[in-house]
């Protein structure tokens, strides 16, 4: 399925859905809400579902899982410079964490340091490579700012929202790019079972429950899947998708996962 149109599908559906069992369960009443919130809802979904994932969509044909879920697990150490750009107070050891993972992305996003899993050359898969991390800038900002936004207090409306903007974001960056709706339609069964799966599980169960976490947890707790997944995805890509996990590869994952377990442990105090 074309990335970026079946994405964009993805999220537009999840979010019809999950408003419409809104509707169904509160009723009219739950959508009254003040313009503001459903302002900043609608702009997190840009930035975080349009242009954060976007680009991961489109750069996951040639840049190997295991290593798209490393970059994206330095989303603590951005959110930590966007705090220090904002004139927080950055703890030391937050600091000594930061740099740490920064050194571990380099190692990782050094040409030549990774194999790609479509063939493209090596300055291509860093381009892509690059993509992701700018995608995932633009998520740390999102994740950064939604605290300091006016956003919807029911945590489902919330997300039914910042999905339904995205993916019509998602959508229109689609048909600007050239991709068709013919080639969204023409796909194999396997491809529309796991369609299917990201809408239900990927982005209406895990989603709303990461959402949740965000607005009930502290950011300590839930930072902690940046560091997780990483090692999930890393073990799934080499099980099933044949993904060579180079010296680089392992070097610099293993530091940036020292630095956001060293950020966010400090930050946890």
């Amino acid at each position: 399925m074309p990335p970026l149109l079946s994405m964009g599908i993805r999220f537009t559906l999840a979010g019809l859905i999950l408003l419409a069992f809104i509707r169904v369960t509160k009723g009219s009443k739950e959508f009254a809400i003040p313009r503001p919130e459903i302002l900043s809802a609608s702009v997190l979904g840009f930035v975080t579902l349009g242009f954060g994932l976007g680009n991961v969509a489109v750069s996951s044909k040639h840049v190997p899982t295991g290593v798209v879920s490393l970059i994206i697990a330095a989303l603590p150490l951005w959110i930590a410079l966007f705090r220090t750009v904002a004139r927080e107070k950055i703890s030391k050891r937050s600091w000594l964490g930061t740099l740490v993972g920064f050194a571990g992305v380099v190692i990782l996003l050094k040409p030549g340091s990774i194999e790609s899993v479509s063939g493209v050359d090596s300055q291509t898969l860093f381009f892509y490579m690059f993509m992701v991390l700018i995608g995932n800038i633009g998520w740390a900002l999102g994740t950064y700012l939604a605290p300091r936004f006016p956003i919807p207090k029911n945590s489902l409306l919330f997300t039914g929202i910042e999905m339904l903007a995205g993916g019509i974001a998602l959508t229109i960056a689609a048909l600007v790019r050239g991709e068709e709706l013919s080639d969204f339609l023409d796909a194999s069964n396997t491809s529309w079972f796991w369609f299917f799966y990201l809408v239900l599980v990927g982005s209406i169960a895990g989603y709303t429950a990461y959402l949740w976490l965000v607005m009930n947890a502290p950011v300590s707790l839930t930072a902690t899947y940046a560091y997780v997944n990483p090692v999930i995805a890393v073990i799934l890509g080499v099980l099933f998708l044949n993904e060579t996990i180079t010296l680089n590869y392992a070097l610099g994952g293993a530091i940036i996962l020292l630095g956001v377990l060293t950020v966010v442990s400090s930050e946890r105090k």
